[in-house]
């Protein structure tokens, strides 16, 4: 098998999957549309996009196979010249080997292409992907592994990283670097990735440092620096994002950084009883908005101290549950709080806090900082159990 890398000089592709090689014609009355085919060398060839001014310029196209040096396209179906006289040809995509960069004015990076390899990638190749796909494969669903990397040259990485936007892939797919995952792109299998902006992720999302501004998460989410015991590692959805999780978050992080998304399971945050790794921070801003419950375990044992946790703002109408060595580094700016009905009084005991009832104390700031809390109580107990607990 052989593997083939997705890249080309900057400024000259069109981002898209299925095309191989870009023809320089002359003499086109009509400009073919994306979707027209053309014969040469008995390869039949898909037009992804052509750029024409006063009859020259060049066209992009893909096939399973390679053209001649020069001659002609002959039309076989779709919009354009029944025939189209090319002087050259270029592989603008695809590539058997890696280029080097060359440094320029400025110390700007350019790719220089390795081998061509003259066609489209087929299932029997190892693909490797360093620049922006926008457009699926011609094989769809894509069944075989697909790596999405900063390709390194001459030893060192270019500066360019691979972005995966589109497609559907069965098979797994790694990525290195700072490449990204999202867009419109699908996948069935396995992802390894740091870096994620959209997309439909069906099965398991792992590493150990996780980003996320957007896309729905139907599988698992792995932290594969963290452990049973163990905290590692930071999982982040940014500001703004549109990320939908149908799934629970990694509950093994020393960090979490949460925002704007749509969570449709209770969150735990954090493991209950670590006997290792950092303490636990947690920062939840504004956007953030959910109607589970959260349990936020901060608690370090083994005599290390406890963690943090930060509420800057967002909007609560499930149970929020803080675990922790004692009532300090609990953090609260803001936010709305409107928990469900409870039939117990309040928990605040020297490691426990649960934001779900009647006691909760205004030293923690939930109506001295800019918040609010409106919950709907319905109390249980004794009158002396009652008595005292006080709403702030």
């Amino acid at each position: 098998m052989a593997n083939v890398y997705f890249g080309d000089t900057i400024g000259q592709a069109d981002q898209n999957w299925n095309t191989s090689i870009q023809f320089t014609v002359s003499s086109v009355g009509i400009t073919p549309t994306a979707g027209a085919t053309y014969t040469n060398n008995t390869v039949t060839f898909t037009v992804t996009s052509a750029s024409i001014a006063a009859g020259s310029g060049t066209i992009n196209a893909g096939g399973s196979g390679t053209s001649a040096a020069s001659g002609t396209l002959t039309k076989v179906s779709g919009t354009g010249s029944a025939t189209i006289t090319f002087s050259s040809k270029a592989d603008v995509n695809w590539f058997s080997d890696p280029g080097s960069v060359v440094c320029g004015c400025c110390c700007t990076s350019s790719n220089v292409p390795g081998t061509p390899l003259g066609r489209l990638p087929t299932l029997a190749d190892s693909v490797i992907v360093y620049r922006t796909i926008n457009v699926a494969p011609n094989i769809s669903p894509w069944t075989t592994a697909v790596q999405v990397a900063t390709l390194p040259v001459s030893g060192s990485p270019d500066s360019t990283s691979g972005n995966l936007l589109a497609g559907t892939f069965d098979g797994t797919v790694t990525c290195s670097g700072s490449a990204v995952l999202g867009g419109t792109a699908i996948f069935n299998g396995a992802v390894t990735v740091t870096n994620i902006t959209g997309g439909t992720f069906n099965s398991s999302v792992t590493s150990g440092n996780i980003v996320i501004s957007g896309g729905t998460f139907n599988g698992t989410i792995v932290n594969s620096g963290g452990t049973s015991t163990s905290n590692s590692g930071l999982f982040e959805v940014q500001a703004g994002g549109t990320a939908v999780f149908n799934c629970a978050l990694p509950n093994n992080c020393n960090g979490y950084n949460l925002s704007s998304g749509t969570y449709t399971v209770p969150l735990v945050l954090g493991l209950a009883a670590p006997t290792s790794g950092p303490a636990v921070a947690v920062t939840i801003n504004s956007g953030f908005s959910t109607a589970q419950n959260i349990t936020i375990n901060t608690l370090r044992l083994a005599g290390a101290n406890g963690g943090t946790t930060t509420i800057n703002g967002g909007t609560f109408t499930g149970l929020i549950t803080i675990n922790r060595l004692s009532q300090s580094g609990i953090n609260v700016n803001g936010g709305s709080y409107s928990p469900p009905a409870v039939t117990t009084p309040s928990i605040k005991s020297g490691n426990n806090m649960t934001f779900s009832s009647a006691a909760i104390p205004t030293d923690w700031g939930f109506v001295a900082a800019n918040g609010t809390f409106n919950p709907t109580i319905l109390l249980s107990g004794t009158s002396n159990d009652i008595l005292g607990s006080g709403l702030p």
